[in-house]
Formats: structure tokens, C-alpha cells, sequence
């Protein structure tokens, strides 16, 4: 099983169609089994499209139309094109810098049941502390399991940030009673409060660069970045938790200039386990 994440920063990178072709192109060339994306933006103002053009699209309830330049519906197309089919869910969790419907997606090589849980005390969309986690069951290799695709507040907002989000989305995640695997942007370090809170989890998982027989760098991020302005150092922020009784092969830290291009303001994840 292959799986990766990355949190996208879609459409505000410098030539974000390069980047999106890179994206496609490691994708199309790893055969990812599940990927996890955060920061998948769509303007507000453009056209929505037609449901019939969402090929294997698997929605959520009350799902927030798609507009022709979702990443994520751009990323699938692109794919598409390049003979790889992906199922595929987004939805949103706030207005971010004040002209895109921002979101987390899940992309699948099977089918898809998703929902998306508001983790947040917030509720309002123009809020940028509002959390949407997108959470999907599939089966990969005949078994069945639960992926989420995350992105959290910071530790610094207190009771109404973090802490508050991973109790909300743990206690959710309990009631699939079956295997988790969550994947995404913690904005929490290793070692800090916010680490510790998931590394105690109910949820039997466990970070999977503790797990890996071989492992590459592990930061995530390395300089300032939007919502962490003052940051000055190699931070790994982003994670896949695995089922604590996998076995994993390898983690790789991707699009970091070594393995694949830079193509957000983080790097990616990937790891290839078995269950």
C-alpha cells in the first residue's frame, strides 16, 4: 500500500500549472493507492460544474459545488489523462484569503464513502479557524479501512484551536471501529503539546516515521510560511498515522527539491506499508 499527502498551497504559488503538472506526474508515476491534499482552493467567483462532468466523484452530504478550478477536479482530469483513475471527495472549510473556497480532498484508486465533520468551534465560513476534515471509508488490498484527510488549527488557539479539533475528530473517528489512517497538515511540531495529544490517541495509530525501516528527512516545513510568519527553523508538521500494527517499508519526505520538485510552501509525505 503506497499513500501520501501534501498540503498544496494550490494556486498561489509562483506558475501553479508547472506545479500541478509535477504533482500529476509523481502520481502517475508512484501509483499512489490514497492521497491526501489540504489547502484545495477553488475561486468562489467561477462557474460551477455540471455533476455530470464529475467522474467518480464520491460527495459528501450537503456538498459544496465544484468550480471548473478546483485543484482537485483539475488534478483528477489531469490524471485522467494520463490513463490513471482516481475516485475522489473535497469539500470545503473556509473562506481563505478572501476570494477562495478553501478545502482538504481525498483521492482513491477505489470508491469512496465520505463525509466531512466540523471539527471547529467556529462555524463561519469566512473565519479561517473553521475546520472542515474530510473523512472517507474504502477498501485498499480487500481490507477496509478509514482515511482522513486533515488540517488542523495551531496549539496556540488554545481550547478553541487543536486540542478542542483532535477531540472532536478522534471521538468521530471511534465509531467506524475499524482501521484509521490520518494523513495531513497538523500545524502541531513533533514533540510539542499538540504531538503528544495525538501520539496518546484512543484510535490505535502511530506516527509512521517511528515505523519506518527507512526513513529520509523528516521536516516538512523549513522556513517562514503562511501561519507560521515567524518560524526559523526545520519543523515537521505534517504526518500519516498508521494503524500501529503496520509494518512499514519506508517513509519518504517528497516534493522537497530531492524527491520531486518543489511544488508547495510544504513538502509532502509518502509511505509504503502493509497491513
Amino acid at each position: 500500500m503506497k499513500v501520501m499527502t501534501l498540503n498544496t498551497h494550490s494556486w498561489l504559488e509562483e506558475d501553479p500549472f508547472t506545479k500541478l503538472q509535477e504533482l500529476t506526474d509523481k502520481i502517475v508515476a508512484e501509483g499512489y493507492d490514497v492521497i491526501a491534499l489540504q489547502e484545495v482552493n477553488q475561486l468562489i467567483q467561477t462557474n460551477i460544474v455540471n455533476e455530470q462532468q464529475l467522474v467518480d466523484f464520491c460527495p459528501v452530504m450537503n456538498q459544496t459545488p465544484i468550480h471548473e478550478d478546483n485543484f482537485a477536479y483539475c488534478l483528477v482530469q489531469r490524471l485522467a489523462e494520463a490513463g490513471e483513475a482516481y475516485f475522489w471527495s473535497w469539500e470545503m472549510s473556509h473562506i481563505g484569503y478572501d476570494k477562495y473556497e478553501e478545502g482538504n480532498a481525498i483521492l482513491s484508486k477505489t470508491p469512496l464513502d465520505s463525509r466531512a465533520y466540523l471539527v471547529s468551534e467556529t462555524k463561519e465560513k469566512e473565519n479561517y479557524r473553521t475546520r472542515m476534515i474530510l473523512v472517507a471509508k474504502t477498501v485498499i488490498e480487500n481490507q477496509p479501512i478509514v482515511v482522513a484527510s486533515c488540517h488542523f488549527s495551531w496549539w496556540s488557539d488554545a481550547e478553541t484551536g487543536f486540542a478542542y479539533e483532535w477531540q472532536f475528530l478522534q471521538k468521530q473517528l471511534l465509531t467506524y471501529q475499524m482501521p484509521c489512517l490520518l494523513m495531513g497538515d497538523f500545524n502541531n511540531p513533533v514533540g510539542e503539546e499538540g504531538y503528544r495529544l495525538v501520539a496518546a490517541n484512543q484510535l490505535k495509530v502511530k506516527d509512521s516515521y517511528l515505523l519506518a525501516e527507512q526513513k529520509s528527512e523528516e521536516a516538512t516545513i523549513e522556513k517562514k510560511i503562511d501561519g507560521w510568519e515567524n518560524n526559523t527553523e526545520a519543523l515537521r508538521i505534517d504526518y500519516i498515522f498508521v494503524p500501529m500494527d503496520s509494518k512499514v517499508s519506508a517513509y519518504t519526505r517528497i516534493f522537497d527539491g530531492t524527491n520531486g520538485p518543489i511544488v508547495s510552501d510544504h513538502f509532502g509525505v509518502a509511505v509504503e506499508m502493509e497491513r
